[in-house]
């Protein structure tokens, strides 16, 4: 059968992945909100549209005033529903993917290779599942949007839009700050020279007009009182430790790499080719590899860590691999091509299922969080009258009340019903609640609420 000209192919091949991706998370989003999502909704009211600036200003311990403003956004569409804003999450992904899809072709990548590129990240099994189903994931997701938009732009010679997408990434994610760096090294190589080399003379017009965006963000931040490195607390704040940074390093680069590479390897065991890279491929492996390594720049001298973390590097290892994927393509023989395409076909349906099933314990948790709230919206009324809402959790359950809020249930039983100030205890006492300076509230009689077999209910006597 047919499928039209080059143009309908090309559409065909690219909904393969669209439509694995939507059957893999489609189903799964705004089952409820979960911890952070509580606070960034609170910290990103406006009174009104003139006041949208005032997001500049404000700051959770992060500086990140993009994402407040989609918060805003998200609401004022909405409401409180959960679905409108794990869409978001999921539109940005495709967002990415057709980034990832652009950028590749500004290097000169076929369109084949191009969505292989853009298929690795998405489907990488760690990071983007929960950029998607955790609505706060989606500091992660803007972050690679813009810089993905940074650097086509810059690859395709406008700089200043460069720097203004640049300026976004800022203002959405801290791991943007090296971003100018990357795109240092990207501006400086010479894609038609036939050996690898970088020149500063190339470079030099990024490098300048990198200047004003990490200027104004660091001015503007300066006005806060986010974290910085000395005054995030312990589990943010940089570290040296050659055991944890050992551990990272070794940890992110499975997170980012694995599925890759394997994908690769088994490409090139289907064609029996060894990888033999030309200068061209040569060139966007080194990019890829430089966008690995910066997009961790950070992050791996953390010592908290996250499948997060992982997404934006991971397009660089996104880029790299199709440059290895390329070389592959190039040396194999028609028939070996046509049962690629055929693989190419299966393989993002095949993964679905496994995607579903990492799903399952974010989908509950969500869920529990949507039905401990639902009961506590009845406890209303006493609560406005200024009673203590207690809260026991199951302490050995997979899904439980920690897990589902962190030191963040004051956070949602405001949102959920309207309270300026409720007071909320959770027994077993979170260690955490120490570290996030939140005391046991002094008041009337307690409400005593207990989660069991995973419901709330009240505790009979």
């Amino acid at each position: 059968m047919s499928l039209g000209g080059p143009g309908a192919r090309r559409a065909f091949w690219c909904a393969i992945p669209v439509a694995a991706l939507l059957a893999a998370y489609l189903p799964d989003l705004g089952h409820g909100f979960v911890k952070d999502d509580f606070a960034w909704i609170l910290g990103s009211r406006v009174g009104s549209a003139s006041e949208l600036l005032q997001l500049f200003q404000r700051h959770n311990g992060f500086y990140r005033p993009l994402v407040s403003l989609t918060f805003t956004l998200n609401e004022q569409l909405f409401g409180l529903a959960p679905f409108g804003y794990g869409l978001t999450n999921l539109a940005l992904v495709l967002v990415a993917m057709a980034g990832i899809y652009v950028l590749a072709r500004s290097l000169g990548m076929v369109w084949g290779i191009a969505l292989l590129a853009a298929s690795l990240w998405a489907f990488n099994p760690h990071g983007v599942g929960g950029a998607i189903l955790w609505i706060s994931g989606r500091t992660s997701l803007l972050l690679i949007v813009f810089a993905l938009a940074a650097a086509i732009a810059l690859s395709r010679g406008f700089i200043v839009l460069a720097a203004i997408f640049c300026a976004l990434a800022l203002f959405s994610k801290e791991e943007a700050v090296l971003l100018p760096a990357i795109l240092l090294v990207w501006a400086g190589l010479d894609p038609l020279a036939p050996r690898l080399t970088w020149r500063w003379r190339r470079a030099r017009p990024w490098a300048v007009a990198a200047l004003p965006p990490l200027a104004l963000y660091f001015i503007l931040r300066s006005q806060t009182a986010a974290f910085l490195p000395l005054s995030a607390p312990a589990y943010y704040r940089l570290t040296f430790s050659a055991s944890t940074v050992a551990r990272n390093a070794l940890e992110y680069a499975d997170r980012s790499c694995t599925f890759m590479a394997a994908v690769v390897l088994l490409m090139a065991a289907a064609a029996r080719r060894k990888p033999r890279l030309d200068a061209l491929e040569r060139g966007w492996a080194v990019r890829g590899l430089v966008w690995l390594a910066g997009g961790f720049g950070i992050t791996l001298f953390i010592p908290v860590r996250s499948s997060l973390y992982a997404c934006f590097p991971a397009v660089g290892a996104a880029i790299a691999a199709a440059a290895v994927a390329h070389s592959v393509w190039r040396q194999a023989s028609p028939r070996t091509r046509n049962a690629l395409k055929v693989a190419a076909a299966i393989l993002p349906f095949a993964l679905v299922s496994l995607h579903r099933s990492r799903n399952v314990r974010m989908v509950r948790t969500a869920e529990l969080s949507a039905s401990v709230l639902d009961e506590v919206q009845a406890h209303a009324p006493e609560l406005a009258a200024g009673h203590v809402l207690v809260l026991h959790d199951d302490a050995a359950a997979r899904v439980n009340i920690r897990n589902a809020f962190g030191t963040l249930i004051t956070d949602a039983v405001r949102l959920r019903t309207g309270l300026p100030s409720p007071l909320v205890w959770v027994e077993p006492v979170l260690p955490e609640w120490q570290q996030a300076g939140v005391e046991m509230p002094r008041g009337g009689p307690a409400i005593h609420l207990e989660l069991k077999d995973g419901r709330l209910a009240p505790i009979t006597p």
